[in-house]
């Protein structure tokens, strides 16, 4: 098969960013889709080892342990060294799954459409096809997501404005977190600072908030939102946005008492 080397970069970039937001969604990754970009298009470049002669297993499975882990640090940070290698364990994970079910389909269908060498894919289409096809599987990604999200869960998904800037991020429902704004009493979500990066909240509008469940004591600052969303429902009552610093450990790093603010 001839292969196209823009067809080759700009096809598993699309195949690897597919990866990456699977990933992120098993593991509930707060993440920027900036950064699974930035990681798809360093995993479509690193497709050109399809170029190279066949490896042999243990230098083949180096060489994808190497990028997996460039992957990983390029779209979702480093962390701690437990939550880097669970992600990069769970992306080597789905992609040698994705080529076990390629090669499967190979043997089955004898496609002249689709190469495999290296643990790398090639699929020989046209862009516009690639695209369709690419639009549909994010689609079905998307209605999994919606459906995924119910009320009883653990994992909820926060959305809220700030002067005119849209932020999202995973909180995790705690029933014992019960901290409030001390002089109106309004509900408190709790964030780490890096899931809203970038915001800019004057001085004059920050409220300190003290509070003691959150593995010690202390105080975080704490804004109202535009407007909040909450598993896409728009919350009508005022909720703080609590921002803290390297409180909060593990995959999602937020919390928040869904009861006492959506029931």
């Amino acid at each position: 098969m001839t292969i196209y080397v823009d067809t080759l970069i700009f096809t598993n970039i699309i195949i690897d960013y597919l990866l990456l937001i699977l990933t992120a969604k098993i593991l509930k990754i707060n993440f920027r889709y900036s950064r699974a970009i930035i990681g798809a298009v360093a995993g479509g470049f690193s497709s050109l080892i399809i170029l190279l002669p066949e490896m042999i297993f243990i230098f083949n499975l180096l060489v994808r342990i190497s990028i997996t882990l460039i992957i990983i640090l390029t779209a979702f940070g480093f962390g701690s060294k437990r939550i880097f290698f669970k992600r990069t364990f769970m992306l080597f994970i789905i992609s040698t799954s994705f080529s076990g079910i390629i090669l499967f389909l190979l043997n089955i269908f004898k496609s002249d459409f689709i190469a495999i060498n290296n643990s790398t894919v090639y699929i020989n289409i046209s862009p516009l096809m690639l695209i369709i096809f690419t639009t549909i599987a994010y689609a079905v990604l998307s209605v999994i997501d919606r459906l995924r999200i119910e009320k009883t869960e653990l994992i909820h998904k926060i959305c809220f404005l700030y002067k005119g800037s849209k932020y999202s991020f995973l909180s995790r429902y705690d029933t014992c977190c019960n901290v409030k704004e001390p002089f109106s009493g309004n509900e408190v979500i709790i964030t780490e600072s890096h899931l809203i990066d970038g915001i800019n909240v004057s001085d004059g509008n920050y409220r300190l908030i003290p509070f003691n469940s959150l593995g010690g004591e202390g105080l975080i600052k704490g804004f109202l939102p535009d407007e909040l969303y909450i598993d896409n429902e728009k919350i009508q009552r005022k909720v703080y946005i609590g921002v803290c610093e390297n409180v909060l450990n593990g995959e999602v790093c937020s919390i928040f008492n869904y009861k006492n603010i959506c029931e």
